[in-house]
């Protein structure tokens, strides 16, 4: 890719670090109060959450399972609003105006937003999930004997951590199965952005609505056919010991092709963005 300097007008994929560099500076010095306030609001409900779960359980419902169920379901949620987020400037001219006539190519804006989106926002949420959550499972772990009645077994409570290998026997979900998951959070991350540029106004709801519209009639259309989904996930699935060649280019398909599709679905919108 050609190497221009900051002042040439870049095309749409050229490529250059240090412009790469000063465009990521700037967008962290323009977002870091959202991005920082975002964070805290998440902080807030985690602690709510935490506090009505051991309040109901009686300091019994935060083992390894609760927190993978917490975290992943916490992860799909919020990665899916921030990705939404990510161009909401693009909504209002004027901001509009700012982002798109910033000197960078469309191909290093993209590469940006993957990386804040895809990335950095996930190794945010993780590094908030675990310091909010180890000190959560230090005062179940020291209360649960207390309250409780004859022996407790404490073995299934212990921090779980994302794509850390427990052991076979404290295995709450297989790193291969948590690979699936992450691949469709950033199809999902790449759904939501592509519909935040292609509609003109609240482009985050309405890229929301149609997923989950989606959603619910692939959920409808499998209950009414009585289709098996199994071959869908045999790539993440730990009894799946028989690959055949169908069922490894389906999958491919599933976890590889659409994925790349849609963030390929959000460098081409961003170009017709820019375009117009």
């Amino acid at each position: 890719m050609s190497q221009e300097t900051p002042s040439t007008p870049p095309s749409s994929q050229t490529w250059n670090w240090q412009r790469f560099a000063c465009l990521a500076v700037a967008h962290w010095a323009e977002q870091r109060r959202h991005y920082l306030g975002y964070l805290l609001v998440l902080a807030i409900l985690y602690a709510v959450l935490l506090l009505l779960t051991l309040g109901v359980s009686s300091f019994k419902a935060f083992d390894a399972e609760v927190q993978a169920a917490f975290y992943f379901s916490g992860l799909f949620l919020t990665g899916y609003v921030f990705a939404g987020r990510y161009f909401d400037g693009i909504a209002q001219r004027e901001s509009a105006l700012l982002i798109l006539m910033r000197p960078a190519s469309v191909l290093e804006k993209w590469a940006l937003c993957v990386l804040v989106v895809g990335v950095l926002y996930p190794l945010a949420y993780s590094a908030l999930f675990l310091l909010m959550s180890w000190p959560v499972l230090q005062l179940v772990v020291f209360v649960r004997p207390l309250i409780s009645e004859g022996v407790v077994s404490l073995d299934k409570y212990f921090l779980f951590v994302p794509w850390w290998p427990h052991g076979a026997e404290h295995a709450v979900i297989s790193l291969r199965a948590q690979m699936g998951l992450w691949i469709a959070l950033w199809a999902g991350q790449a759904f939501v952005l592509a519909g935040t540029l292609y509609f003109r106004k609240a482009g985050m709801l309405k890229a929301l609505v149609v997923g989950f519209a989606l959603f619910v009639l692939t959920a409808l259309w499998i209950v009414v056919t009585g289709a098996r989904t199994e071959s869908l996930f045999v790539w993440w699935s730990l009894d799946a010991e028989v690959f055949t060649p169908w069922l490894h280019g389906l999958n491919a398909l599933v976890w590889i092709v659409v994925p790349g599709l849609l963030w390929g679905l959000v460098y081409v919108n961003l170009q017709e963005k820019e375009l117009l």
